[in-house]
């Protein structure tokens, strides 16, 4: 353990910004810690939250007293900072970058004493040599045309970083490029292929989506301080702040020991892991053949129920906007796809029956009913009030089959010819499934249906649209369960369009909270009125 002190002597109005500032220490970030006194003493105050800074977190408090702080707390024998660093003879300098704007004024009248800490026995090492062509990018496209210029927009940046550093050109995969077989898209099922193709010249295979924003020193500097001999499951940690249905009720004791990647950061899995997945893979067959949430779904894979590696939070991958630290950011915006659809071309078919007429169409008229042109209200009772169709459908339990099919055909035989979208909603969700003409026509054409009318809807129409060769293009903004279902940290880069269930919420206050149009956006379409990108 090294012993390294650092003087310095902050003027009182920079205090008086910061308010007092304590910096906390995890060993699972390889972060700074400042342990700092609970008891609401003199000076001290309980943390409000905390904001990830390179490797350190800082943890904003609000001190009434910040000379006190600076002058009495920090240098107190009580406290340490561990400053875990891949090369210690930068240390002092490496702090004092990290926290400038903080803490960056020094002079012999103030000490803050902290200690270097070595990493290596945990396999964050001083320094590993990395090439960049050791990684294999594999970015998490889409076949769909918008989506594939995306994809293909960031490949170009990624290839342009790499020549402006001279290096060799890593290798740069779209995923939907790589999808020969159905399912593809789980990742899973393409380690095999990582594996016989990459293994002996690569180390790392990084993931990333075709939003994220990629600085390609950083990401070297970063994963150049994990051992690649080594089995790494890298990522942005996200956690269940409470059980949930989208994961099955795991981990229900304690849903936030779980944790799992935030693919809008990047993830990354070291060689060795992919190898080991790769042998088991051709040993046992993948135990589900559907999937609802991606990236929880393989962090459990991975971890094998303690058999593999846990996820290993890596702060510099990140979904704020803050280039100075960050490895790779993310964009938090709807996607500029080009001139919004008129609400003239969009038809809205809600699904419905007669024991939700009085709870949840009111809700529906309440929210968003006022924002759609085009509507309809399918039920298995007429009711002029509403008013509502008959479909002559039985209403169901589940599946839902029968009547999606039934609001399917009416929607080619019987609405106008100029309607170009269809969208069909539960009575209790907001936007489920969007289709157009195009697509209704030729499903309808091939005969494909379902195999009862309790069938899962989805699922019949996923299989049906794939026989076709019609892409389903999936979306991270429709959400399948209410947003305590979902990671904060989650949904804090998201511009949501959607949410299902009215279970135990107030489903008013969420689509006000979540959904409603807010003047940011409506002065954000004013703005792109009339542009069109190029698709």
């Amino acid at each position: 353990m090294v012993h390294r002190a650092l003087k310095m002597n902050p003027p009182e109005n920079l205090m008086n910004q910061l308010s007092g500032h304590c910096i906390l220490y995890s060993k699972e970030r390889a972060s700074a810690q400042l342990t700092c006194p609970r008891s609401h003493e003199k000076g001290t105050a309980q943390p409000k939250r905390s904001v990830m800074m390179q490797k350190y977190i800082i943890a904003p408090w609000s001190l009434r007293f910040p000379s006190h702080f600076f002058r009495e707390v920090l240098p107190s024998p009580r406290f340490q900072i561990f400053l875990p660093c891949a090369d210690t003879h930068h240390a002092p300098r490496m702090f004092t970058q990290c926290i400038a704007g903080f803490i960056m004024y020094q002079d012999s009248s103030f000490s803050l004493s902290f200690k270097i800490q070595d990493l290596e026995k945990s396999g964050i090492s001083r320094k590993n040599d990395l090439d960049l062509k050791e990684i294999v990018f594999v970015i998490q496209s889409q076949s769909n045309s918008f989506h594939a210029k995306r994809a293909e927009q960031l490949k170009k940046s990624i290839l342009k970083q790499a020549a402006d550093l001279t290096q060799e050109l890593p290798s740069v995969l779209l995923l939907h490029q790589l999808a020969k077989q159905e399912g593809a898209w789980t990742i899973l099922p393409l380690l095999p292929h990582f594996s016989v193709t990459y293994s002996r010249n690569s180390s790392w295979i990084f993931f990333c989506e075709e939003e994220t924003r990629i600085q390609i020193p950083k990401l070297l500097e970063t994963l150049s301080r994990y051992d690649p001999s080594k089995e790494w499951f890298l990522g942005k940690a996200l956690h269940d702040e409470e059980s949930t249905i989208i994961h099955h009720y795991a981990f229900s004791e304690n849903p936030t020991v779980f944790k799992y990647p935030d693919f809008a950061a990047g993830w990354a899995l070291s060689i060795p892991l992919v190898n080991k997945l790769t042998k088991r893979l051709k040993s046992e067959s993948l135990k589900s053949d559907f999937t609802i949430d991606l990236k929880h779904e393989i962090a459990l894979y991975i971890w094998d129920k303690g058999g593999g590696p846990p996820l290993t939070p890596v702060p510099e991958f990140c979904t704020d906007d803050v280039d100075f630290y960050c490895a790779t950011t993310f964009h938090s915006f709807l996607p500029l796809c080009g001139k919004p659809v008129k609400k003239e071309d969009i038809f809205v078919a809600v699904k419905t029956c007669k024991k939700f007429h009085g709870d949840r169409i009111p809700i529906v008229k309440q929210t968003w009913e006022s924002q759609a042109s085009l509507i309809e209200y399918y039920s298995d009772y007429t009711e002029n009030s509403i008013p509502t169709v008959d479909l002559g459908i039985p209403n169901t339990d589940r599946g839902h089959c029968g009547k999606t099919f039934a609001i399917l055909e009416r929607f080619l035989n019987h609405s106008q010819d100029k309607t170009a979208w269809l969208v069909i909603v539960d009575d209790d969700t907001l936007i489920r499934m969007v289709f157009s003409r195009e697509a209704i026509r030729r499903l309808l054409a091939s005969k494909c249906r379902c195999y009862s009318n309790d069938a899962p809807d989805d699922m019949v129409l996923g299989m049906c649209f794939s026989g076709l060769g019609i892409p389903v293009t999936h979306s991270p903004l429709f959400h399948q369960a209410r947003p305590v279902d979902y990671p904060k940290d989650y949904l804090s880069h998201q511009v949501p369009i959607s949410f299902h269930k009215h279970w135990n919420i107030d489903p008013v206050k969420v689509y006000f909270t979540w959904l409603a149009p807010t003047e940011e956006a409506k002065a954000r379409q004013d703005t792109q009125k009339g542009f069109r990108e190029e698709l």
